[in-house]
């Protein structure tokens, strides 16, 4: 078992709240559980099984039947991200018991309503409709998944947006880099490994290229090594010509570098709620095109920010990439240090029920990856929500964070 580095001492009379966190190890988790920065949380963490990779997933034990059961004094709270696809929903049902047998509190972030990674969202579905219902505090990403989650359950969710991806500084220095690189025109398409929630329509693809191309703007397709055999891209390989770029995986500081040279990046997907790359772009003030499903629209931090096409309509998204080219460049709208320090806050206080003394210090990990997990279907914003890509949108991102009634 591993827990958190040391923190300051504990104040006379303050309980400490250990916290497993689902997954174990993941960039998100880490930056909104800085455990080491207050005396009153500590992070529980298992040690991964043998051979894991470093940063690689693995199940959680407390996921396990009778973890929680003969753990009941290592762990005070749990608190599910994603990472719990493994299990069935009959499962997560003995979970939840074993939680309220156990006294363990349970917190779950809604990442996704619909997962991204999975084409039947049925089981999916079951088992975050039980997680939501059995769950002390409910966290989501924006202000419409939380209107959805209140008329589909009757649960408020507090709204908690997204961190930064690339800390303030670095995503400076990259953007400055990068400005010379940036005409007004270039389009980037980040297919990566074909993911299962990538469009993989040879027809979305052709009519993106040539909307784009009779729009005289630039499209530069990335895909990674191990996808280089695609029938998507050998079929349109000769489409894309100069345009394909087959690379092997990047590492931070080059994916960051790439992106930034980038007046837009379209978000080729199918289905999904929040996006980690879409927070990625706009740190690197690059103007996202995504599609109109799930809650991409919401995480705009400004107008035209984020601009939505049709899901699955590859002249709707050459359309939306020449209004985002037309828009000209656009810094991110917020101020990313305040809003993470805001977002630490809100988390210290969901697990103590105490106001943090003071906001902590340091950057947020990197985690450009998508979101991958979480349930509840449908895409429409219920009432009360601000309007995607408004002034409202992208103000709710930054006070303390509260909950969002439909």
């Amino acid at each position: 078992m591993r827990t958190s580095p040391a923190a300051p001492a504990l104040q006379a009379g303050a309980a400490r709240v250990t916290v497993a966190a689902i997954p174990a190890d993941h960039p998100y988790v880490a930056a909104v559980l800085p455990a080491s920065r207050w005396s009153d949380i500590a992070a529980f963490a298992p040690e991964p099984p043998p051979g894991t990779r470093a940063g690689a997933w693995f199940p959680h034990p407390a996921l396990e039947p009778g973890w929680l059961r003969a753990h009941t004094e290592a762990v005070d709270l749990v608190h599910i991200h994603f990472g719990f696809e493994h299990c069935s929903p009959e499962r997560i049902r003995e979970f939840v018991d074993e939680c309220a047998a156990t006294a363990t509190r349970l917190v779950v972030t809604v990442h996704d309503l619909d997962n991204p990674h999975l084409t039947e969202q049925a089981d999916h579905h079951a088992r975050l409709t039980d997680l939501i219902r059995a769950a002390e505090s409910v966290i989501t990403l924006t202000p419409a998944a939380a209107a959805r989650i209140a008329a589909r359950l009757g649960v408020a969710a507090e709204v908690i947006p997204h961190p930064f991806i690339v800390d303030p500084g670095t995503a400076r220095r990259v953007v400055a880099a990068a400005a010379a690189r940036r005409t007004g025109n270039r389009v980037g398409l980040f297919l990566k490994s074909m993911r299962h929630n990538t469009a993989t329509d040879p027809g979305f693809h052709r009519a993106l290229a040539d909307g784009l191309q009779a729009g005289r703007a630039e499209l530069h397709v990335h895909v990674h090594e191990d996808a280089a055999q695609h029938p998507l891209v050998t079929a349109l390989a000769t489409t894309w010509g100069e345009g394909l770029h087959v690379h092997p995986r990047m590492d931070d500081a080059a994916l960051f570098a790439a992106v930034a040279e980038y007046d837009a990046v379209v978000l080729p997907y199918i289905r999904g709620s929040h996006s980690g790359w879409l927070e990625m772009c706009r740190d690197l003030a690059v103007t996202v095109v995504a599609p109109d499903c799930g809650y991409y629209a919401d995480q705009a931090d400004r107008p035209g920010g984020v601009v939505s096409y049709a899901t699955g309509a590859g002249a709707s998204a050459a359309a939306a990439a020449l209004t985002a080219l037309a828009g000209g460049p656009l810094p991110y709208g917020g101020d990313r240090e305040r809003e993470y320090a805001e977002i630490v806050r809100a988390h210290h206080r969901i697990y103590t029920g105490r106001p943090a003394a003071e906001v902590p210090a340091g950057a947020a990990p990197s985690e450009p990856a998508d979101s991958a997990a979480t349930p509840v279907p449908g895409p429409a914003a219920g009432p009360g929500s601000p309007a995607p890509g408004t002034a409202a949108a992208a103000a709710s991102r930054v006070p303390a964070p509260r909950a969002a009634t439909p």
